[in-house]
């Protein structure tokens, strides 16, 4: 019977490294023009945060999971093609979708499919426009007038 190895013991400041936030003065132009026009809002926000700090994470959280059923709106919308396209790929194009689907969390799958069908569909359509393709000889060119 093996001997299960201990796990790696840290530091309390190596599992919680301080955050780190980007600083965009276009973004922050945007929120403070926001809050300019939305000081209730701002009071809430603050409230919330102080007072139910729990209920604020969860209000953030909602924000996502909106974002994300906004996107899955549009993306059930393309799944069908999508399928039907990727049943209409060689195999090797199935493949590297395949691999793109690889270790993707079962909640963003078709997220995953459609961007990875996408991309696919991109790659394919660059590679036409990259081969070159016999010019039409003139008398072609006049007969197909």
């Amino acid at each position: 019977m093996a001997i299960d190895p201990k796990p790696d013991k840290k530091t309390e400041t190596e599992k919680n490294k301080p955050l780190q936030f980007r600083d965009n003065p276009e973004v922050k132009k945007r929120i403070e023009a926001y809050k300019a026009a939305n000081p209730t809002d701002v009071a809430y926000y603050t409230r919330l945060v102080r007072e139910y700090p729990e209920r604020a994470i969860e209000t953030l959280l909602y924000k996502d999971v909106q974002k994300h059923e906004s996107e899955m709106r549009l993306i059930q919308k393309q799944l069908p093609q999508a399928k039907a396209f990727y049943d209409a790929q060689t195999t090797e194009a199935r493949t590297r979708i395949d691999r793109d689907l690889e270790g993707v969390q079962p909640y963003y799958k078709d997220k995953a499919f459609v961007t990875a069908v996408l991309r696919e569909k991109d790659r394919q359509a660059r590679r036409e426009l990259t081969t070159p393709k016999a010019a039409p000889t003139p008398r072609a060119a006049a007969a197909a007038v």
